[in-house]
Order: C-alpha cells, then structure tokens, then sequence
C-alpha cells in the first residue's frame, strides 16, 4: 500500500508542478515564458522529453527549497512571494505597465 501511494504522491507532485509551470509562465503577461528556445537545449529544433523533463526537474529543485522531494505549502508560497517581488519593479505592492516597461528596458540592458 505504502508503494502505490509514493507513485501516486510522485505523480501527483509532477501534475502539480506542471500545472503551476503552465500558469506562471504561459498565462501570466509579467512572467518570463520557458519558451520553446530555452527548452530545445541542443539547438536542434525539437524538444524531446528528457529536455522537457529537465526543465520540470529544475522548476521543482528552485521550490523544494529544504530539497525533501516534496513541495510543501510554505515552499509554493515562498517562491511565488519571490517571483512576485521580482517583477513589481517599482514596489507598489502590484502589477502594472509601468513594471512591464522596466523589465524590458533591464532586459534590453543585458540583465536578466
């Protein structure tokens, strides 16, 4: 019983973090998509599952922070406190134009 449980604990922990990928990154217009380019890390026009894969395994490594192998409540909120403070640029407690003009021009400027 233990066993099939860790499968689906693993299982469940993968969708979880999918999803979250998917609404950080592709839905939110403040967020730095993964994009195609930076998943297709041999340059070779396609993204196999091992290149994908790896991009999830890091997205999961930067929200485990005390690396248990299980993203805990604080964990989530903790890194989605952080994306946030990143791009409210002019600390206003919110997201505006004026913070998606800044971070393009600091793009723009080399840094990321």
């Amino acid at each position: 019983m233990s066993f099939k449980f860790e499968i689906f604990t693993k299982r469940l922990i993968t969708v979880v973090v999918l999803a979250v990928m998917i609404i950080s990154f592709s839905n939110s217009a403040y967020a730095t998509p993964i994009g195609f380019k930076n998943m297709d890390t041999n340059k070779d026009g396609k993204v196999t599952r091992q290149e994908f894969t790896a991009k999830i395994d890091q997205q999961f490594a930067r929200m485990d922070k005390n690396n248990d192998g299980v993203i805990q409540h604080n964990e989530l909120k903790t890194f989605h406190a952080a994306k946030f403070e990143k791009m409210d640029r002019d600390n206003n407690g919110y997201l505006d134009k004026k913070d998606r003009r800044a971070k393009n021009m600091h793009e723009r400027e080399g840094h990321r």
